[in-house]
C-alpha cells in the first residue's frame, strides 16, 4: 500500500472519481477506469468499489486493495427500501467497515460530501500530498519518465528536421511548396508519439511574437529567422508517467538581441542544473535563475499590456502529473533524493520573441542527474 497521511481522528480516506483524471487515485491503486469509483483507505487496508462493467478488470489490476462489487451493495440497498440508509450506497459500504471519520481530497464531490455529513458521517478535507511518497520516485517510475521522454525526444527530433529542411520565402518557412506552419509541425509530433503509445495535448510550436506567451500552443505559417519554441510533454498510454522537454531553435539567421537571450537563458539553465541537489530549497534556485537575468539587464514586468521578461517558475515536479510537486518557485519546496524536476528558465520579449530551454533530472544527493540527451541547438 502507499504511505497515507490521516489527519487527527479520521478513520479512512475516502476517494471518488475516474483513475484516468485523478493520479492520486491511479498512483494509489494501479487501476487506470474512465469512469469514477470509490477508493476507501486506512492505515493497513484498502478497498475498491467498482461496477460490474469493470470488476473483472479491476480484480486483475488493483493491487494493494480488495475489490468490491458495486453491485452487491446495490442490491441489499433495494431490498430495504430505496429510503433506507441515508447518504447512498457509499454509506452502507463505510459503515459495513466501521467507519465513521472520513478524510477526502479537495477535489472530492461537494454533493457527495454533504450527502455522507446528512449521514452522520464526520468528513474533513484535506489538501496535497495525500501520499507524501509520492514525489518520491522509485527507479520503476525513473524508467517509466524516461522512457516518455526518449519519445519526446524523437518528436522533438522529427519537429527539428522538418523546420531545418523548410525554405525561407519572404521570411517565412515553406516545406514541400507549402508554408510549413504550427498545425503542420505539431501534427508530424503528435504521429511520432503514438508510435511510442504516448499521447499529447498542448503542444507548442510557437514562433515570433507568439512565442511571448509561454502556453500559446501556436497557429498559423512559422516564420524564419526568429525563435521557435518547441515544448513536448507526453504521456505514456501504458504508464500513465509523462517526459517533458523545451527546445528553441531559428530557421535562418537569428538577430543579435535573440541570440543573446538564448546565451543568457541557456547559461541561466546551467546555473540551476549545477544547483539543485538534495536539501536545496526549490525557491532559492528559482531565486537565483531570477537575479541571473536581472544581473544581465533583463527586466521582467507587464508592457504594453502584456508580461514580458521572465515570469514563470523555474522547474516542477514530473511524474504521473505534468506539473506536480515539488515546485522551484516563490514559494520555499525542499528538493529531496529521488524527486523527478524539470529546470526550463525562459525570457520573452515583444519584437525579440520567446526562449525557452527545458531539461527533465533526477535529484541526487551531490546533485542532479540529466535524463535529457537531445542537445542543445539555436540556428538551423
Amino acid at each position: 500500500m502507499p504511505d497515507l497521511s490521516l489527519a487527527k481522528g479520521a478513520d479512512a480516506l475516502l476517494m471518488l472519481g475516474d483513475s484516468e483524471r485523478i493520479a492520486d487515485l491511479f498512483y494509489a491503486t494501479g487501476f487506470r477506469a474512465p469512469d469514477p469509483f470509490h477508493y476507501i483507505a486506512t492505515p493497513d487496508r484498502a478497498w475498491v468499489l467498482v461496477k460490474d462493467l469493470e470488476l473483472d478488470r479491476a480484480r486483475q489490476q488493483v493491487r494493494d486493495a480488495e475489490v468490491l462489487p458495486l453491485r452487491c451493495y446495490e442490491a441489499a440497498r433495494h431490498q430495504q427500501g430505496d429510503n433506507a440508509a441515508p447518504g447512498g450506497v457509499i454509506a452502507d459500504v463505510l459503515r459495513e467497515l466501521d467507519l465513521h471519520s472520513l478524510q477526502v481530497p479537495a477535489y472530492f464531490p461537494v454533493a457527495t460530501a454533504d450527502d455522507l455529513r446528512n449521514a452522520g458521517f464526520e468528513i474533513t478535507v484535506v489538501g496535497s500530498p495525500l501520499f507524501p511518497n509520492r514525489v518520491i520516485k522509485t527507479e520503476a517510475e525513473v524508467e517509466a519518465i524516461s522512457n516518455s521522454l526518449a519519445a519526446a525526444e524523437s518528436a522533438m527530433s522529427v519537429a527539428i528536421d522538418a523546420i531545418r529542411s523548410a525554405e525561407i520565402r519572404d521570411n517565412l518557412l515553406v516545406l514541400g511548396g507549402e508554408p510549413l506552419t504550427s498545425e503542420a509541425v505539431r501534427r508530424l509530433i503528435h504521429h511520432t508519439l503514438l508510435e511510442s503509445d504516448c499521447r499529447a495535448d498542448h503542444t507548442i510550436v510557437a514562433g515570433g511574437e507568439q512565442a511571448i506567451d509561454p502556453h500559446q500552443d501556436g497557429h498559423g505559417p512559422l516564420p524564419a529567422h526568429a525563435p521557435i519554441i518547441v515544448d513536448i510533454f507526453p504521456c505514456s498510454a501504458l504508464t500513465g508517467y509523462y517526459g517533458d522537454i523545451t527546445r528553441t531553435v531559428v530557421r535562418g539567421t537569428a538577430s543579435v538581441t535573440a541570440r543573446e537571450l538564448y546565451d543568457s537563458v541557456a547559461a541561466a539553465q546551467a546555473f540551476a542544473l549545477e544547483t539543485v541537489a538534495d536539501g536545496v530549497d526549490g525557491r532559492l534556485v528559482h531565486e537565483g535563475v531570477s537575479q541571473h537575468f536581472v544581473d544581465a539587464g533583463y527586466k521582467t514586468g507587464e508592457k504594453d499590456g502584456r508580461m514580458q521578461g521572465y515570469f514563470h517558475g523555474t522547474g516542477h515536479g514530473l511524474g504521473l502529473e505534468i506539473h506536480e510537486a515539488p515546485f522551484m518557485s516563490r514559494r520555499c519546496d525542499p528538493l529531496r533524493t529521488g524527486q523527478v524536476v524539470t529546470i526550463e528558465p525562459g525570457l520573452y520579449y515583444a519584437g525579440i520573441g520567446g526562449v525557452r530551454i527545458e531539461d527533465v533530472v533526477v535529484i541526487e544527493n551531490g546533485g542532479c542527474r540529466n535524463l535529457t540527451s537531445f542537445p542543445e541547438v539555436f540556428e538551423l
